[in-house]
């Protein structure tokens, strides 16, 4: 089982990690600050050893690192991985604000959070709704940046599914939460926003800075969009 770094400390930008096995240029280390794609939120880039770390793959408990071409080091070696932080960072402030705009929405209009995709400085969220209201919405993006300036500490923690279930709202999107995810991770955003998630979050919400729609989309019968901007 490969340790995920990125779980205990998201700000980890170097590590030491013990080679497991190497198939080609697919690398199974010990453990990995690298975080692979999940819940709408992409994977990191990066180096190992100097060799660019292009994709990341999930095997169970594992972390495959795939790699730009066949590594130097064999199993067993202790090699050195680097985050590119730039993009980690971008991604960890999009998806706390992510969080947020999605709470404030759901208790404005009481949609139901259907999707979203994070990008360096974007968010894409889908909600189900009747009637895309715009005016609605943009005050609902104002009322996320008066929140993101109060300056809430943002803490994670694991529960048994059964005392995860117990807790209201913690389960956002519309789609059922996997039946084999037994120990729930919670994200927990200074008590106002509290939720299962498996992303990476900054540790205050003044990190974040400012939202800013840039796009509205109506996808079809009470299927609606919205791009936010995170500076």
């Amino acid at each position: 089982m490969t340790e995920k770094i990125y779980f205990e400390n998201p700000y980890e930008k170097e590590f030491e990690a013990k080679v497991v096995s190497i198939e080609g240029n697919k690398v199974v280390l010990n453990r990995t600050a690298f975080y692979p794609e999940g819940g709408g939120q992409p994977s990191d880039r990066g180096e190992i050893e100097g060799i660019k770390v292009i994709e990341l793959q999930k095997d169970g408990e594992n972390i495959i690192h795939v790699l730009e071409k066949e590594p130097d080091f064999k199993e067993g070696d202790t090699v050195k991985g680097t985050i590119d932080w730039d993009r980690r960072y971008k991604l960890m402030k999009v998806h706390t604000a992510a969080h947020l705009i999605s709470h404030v929405i759901m208790e404005r209009t009481g949609a139901e959070i259907t999707g979203n995709q994070l990008e360096e400085n974007t968010v894409r969220i889908d909600f189900n709704l009747e009637k895309m209201d715009k005016e609605v919405l943009s005050k609902a993006v104002e009322e996320t940046n008066e929140i993101i300036q109060r300056g809430l500490d943002v803490k994670t923690y694991f529960l048994s599914r059964e005392d995860a279930m117990k807790l209201p709202g913690a389960f956002r999107l519309k789609k059922a939460f996997p039946e084999n995810i037994q120990m729930v991770r919670i994200v927990d955003i200074g008590g106002y926003d509290v939720q299962a998630d498996g992303g990476i979050q900054v540790k205050n919400t003044e990190e974040v800075g400012r939202l800013e729609i840039v796009k509205f989309d109506n996808k079809g019968k009470n299927n609606r969009r919205i791009y936010v901007k995170v500076d």
